[in-house]
């Protein structure tokens, strides 16, 4: 019975560690700070939900050309949840449409989305694989590509 205790209170110290290295990664990313963003992944992340092979250079040019999209980005972290090896996170971001972004002309305008996403981490703490949602129509209502539903 004491070492399923221990091994519980081992486990949930691993999860939460795991969860502030996911929160640690998000804040590195808003401060614009991809060598300490990119230190929170294993040097064979793997994105899952896009296709690309293994590799952190493929998640790091993913999220610099968030940047280069969108310089203003903000990603505010609303739930995180942590479980095992696993964290998984619902996210906002906010950005400024100040460049041609999916073929539209830059608008001026505050753009908003939801994403999700979930990691797994390794015995170290670093993500070694991601999958992530995004609500697209959301970003193609606010910029005109697609019409929005009438109220």
């Amino acid at each position: 019975m004491e070492d399923r205790a221990v091994e519980e209170r081992s486990q949930r110290a691993i999860s939460a560690r795991n969860k502030e290295n996911y929160l640690k990664a998000k804040a590195a990313f808003n401060q614009k700070d991809m060598a300490g963003c990119m230190s929170y992944y294993a040097p064979d992340h793997h994105i899952r939900s896009r296709d690309f092979g293994p590799g952190r250079e493929h998640i790091e040019r993913f999220l610099s050309s968030m940047h280069e999209s969108w310089p203003d980005l903000v990603i505010v972290v609303e739930h995180a949840v942590a479980e095992d090896d696993w964290v998984v996170g619902r996210c906002t971001t906010t950005a400024t449409h100040a460049k041609t972004v999916m073929g539209a002309a830059p608008t001026n305008r505050q753009v908003q989305a939801t994403f999700w996403d979930m990691h797994r981490f390794d015995a170290d703490g670093r993500i070694v694989e991601t999958w992530n949602l995004m609500d697209s129509l959301a970003i193609m209502q606010q910029l005109g590509l697609v019409p929005t539903q009438p109220k």
